[in-house]
């Protein structure tokens, strides 16, 4: 029978590797020096299980100079990776040991003067729109310096730029009455206004207020055959009425009928209620009365006219 071999103190080394505690050291040597039991080993069960904890890490502290370590030309092998060599001692001990330092300090620049900021618009100035420049264009009537290169320079204007005739003023210089019709009618001789029938009765309604014929003239606010207008076309004829109005300077302008005295003046009033009323069309006194095509055949018209409209004005006075 083979000799049984004893490997007691085999075991034992190998249970000292395992069970080995801080205060304990063992060399190659095992078979011939045995340890000493320490507390924290007498405590544990015989056979535990191994422990594996973590060392806490510690950052270490900055190296502070010292004539020794200033001597040496060489660090220490063992020396901590994150210890400061001896070249960086004159850094203050409160640095951290990570932040490396430059090894010579040069001297602050001083800082470059910053631009002054804009001042802020105050809210008035933001508030406030620019007024919008428009360019406003002078018509060719708008030169005119006669009555007569009035009428020629309208044939020019784009608002009768394919009228055949540009109809003209008819009568004296300078009228007591001037008669303001809204357009030539078709077939409608021009010239002779005052001997046709409406013309006629027209001439021996003011000569019974005492104003004679010769003193009456006539002329028409859209100088062409009649056609509809747009309230840009309107207010084109209104400032080629007002410019021929200062070449013919009457006393009294009277429009006919209730589409012309909106085309004259606008909406902005009534005609029921201001017709026979003395009205001011840009410094020219005027009156406006029924239509006057209208008034020739209709006799309750002519009634309205000569004993409400005409008396409501106080303009008509006999020389």
């Amino acid at each position: 029978m083979p000799e049984e071999l004893n490997f007691s103190e085999l075991r034992k080394y190998l249970q000292g590797q395992i069970d080995m505690g801080e205060a304990d050291l063992l060399f190659d040597e095992p078979w011939t020096l045995t340890r000493k039991k320490s507390a924290v080993s007498a405590s544990r069960p015989s056979n535990p299980m191994p422990q594996m904890s973590r060392p806490a890490f510690t950052p270490p502290k900055p190296a502070f100079a010292t004539p020794a370590a200033s001597s040496a030309p060489f660090p220490n092998s063992a020396q901590s990776a994150f210890q400061q060599p001896a070249s960086f001692a004159t850094q203050a001990p409160t640095q951290s040991a990570f932040q490396q330092p430059a090894p010579f300090a040069t001297p602050a620049q001083p800082a470059a003067p910053q631009p002054r900021p804009a001042p802020k618009p105050t809210a008035d100035a933001a508030m406030t729109i620019a007024p919008r420049a428009v360019k406003k264009t002078t018509a060719a009537y708008e030169l005119a310096d006669s009555l007569n290169a009035f009428y020629d320079a309208l044939k020019t204007d784009a608002l009768y730029a394919r009228a055949a005739n540009v109809v003209r003023y008819e009568g004296p210089e300078h009228p007591r009455l001037l008669i303001l019709l809204a357009a030539p009618k078709p077939g409608e001789l021009t010239g002779i206004f005052f001997k046709s029938p409406t013309g006629e009765m027209i001439s021996r309604l003011f000569a019974s207020l005492g104003y004679a014929p010769e003193t009456l003239g006539i002329t028409y606010f859209y100088k062409d055959a009649p056609r509809a207008l747009s309230p840009i076309l309107l207010a084109s004829l209104r400032r080629m009425l007002t410019k021929e109005l200062s070449f013919i300077a009457p006393e009294i302008m009277i429009t006919f009928g209730e589409p012309l005295f909106y085309d004259v003046f606008s909406k902005g009033k009534n005609f029921n209620d201001l017709a026979g009323t003395a009205l001011d069309f840009n410094g020219t006194k005027t009156v406006s009365l029924v239509d006057a095509y209208a008034m020739t055949s209709d006799k309750q018209l002519k009634w309205l006219t000569w004993k409400v409209h005409i008396p409501r004005s106080g303009l008509f006075t006999a020389k």
